[in-house]
């Protein structure tokens, strides 16, 4: 499902020859759960390789597409369930795999991050923009 805002996002873009990907991924796991402490360190838990896994994927699927230098995010989450939640503790997982699937180059280059519920659509939506001043989303 693609939202009136991702709509205009990706009409932006265009019109300005602005580097834009778009995609849509499963609900992140929180930054609480990405690692396990161990004897000799921390290590990746099984849900955060899982998910690491099917979002890379799904991004294979999409269209994997580079948008190098500085950049700006967008992501629109639309909750699993009723429990409370902290928005900003989803943000880690995305970066690491946009930069894991070499999307962007790295996670210290984002310039601008726009995270938000969404009352519907896909679980984790997420727009990455080369940065410009005015950004599309």
């Amino acid at each position: 499902m693609t939202s009136p805002s991702d709509r205009l996002a990706v009409a932006y873009a265009e019109r300005k020859g602005v580097a834009l990907a778009r995609y849509e991924l499963p609900f992140p796991p929180s930054v609480n759960n990405l690692f396990a402490n161990a004897t000799k360190g921390r290590y990746e838990t099984a849900h955060y390789k899982r998910w690491q896994k099917d979002a890379g994927n799904l991004i294979l699927a999409q269209g994997r597409k580079r948008v190098s230098g500085y950049v700006s995010l967008a992501i629109a989450l639309v909750k699993p369930d009723k429990r409370r939640r902290d928005l900003s503790n989803t943000v880690k997982a995305i970066e690491d795999l946009l930069v894991d699937m070499a999307v962007i180059d790295d996670d210290s280059l984002v310039q601008r991050l726009d995270v938000r519920w969404a009352e519907e659509g896909p679980p984790c939506v997420v727009i990455v923009q080369e940065h410009v001043q005015e950004m599309a989303a």
